[in-house]
């Protein structure tokens, strides 16, 4: 499912079903929500507003690279995010996050180190 608007990237919104599994490297603009399995890096520009929503019973084998991450499912790989990452009490991650806001809620599990990138007004 796609949905366009005015911008590169802007406004689009795509979505990994629960049978779908790729093998290889995802990079994405807009939105995306993953729902099924990837085995590779997921990545976005940096300085855009990209959001990935790892949903939960999704996987994630790879290496994670987006401005805005919400992460509900599991993570084996390192997580890096220029703007906010949410780790929902479900997530399970595996490796470092490096993170510029980051919220936690209770249940979540992450085996890593939380590495701060600064404030996003910092960044800005």
């Amino acid at each position: 499912m796609s949905k366009k608007g005015n911008g590169v990237g802007a406004g689009i919104i795509s979505k990994f079903e629960s049978d779908i599994e790729i093998v290889g490297d995802v990079s994405f603009a807009g939105e995306l929500h993953l729902q099924g399995r990837v085995n590779g890096n997921v990545v976005a520009p940096g300085e855009s507003t990209a959001a990935l929503y790892v949903q939960p019973r999704s996987e994630v084998v790879g290496e994670i690279r987006a401005p805005n991450l919400v992460i509900a499912g599991k993570v084996s790989g390192d997580v890096f995010s220029t703007r906010r990452v949410t780790v929902k009490a479900n997530a399970e991650i595996v490796g470092n996050i490096h993170y510029s806001e980051m919220l936690i809620e209770e249940g979540a599990s992450i085996n890593g180190t939380l590495v701060a990138l600064g404030r996003l007004d910092e960044n800005i």
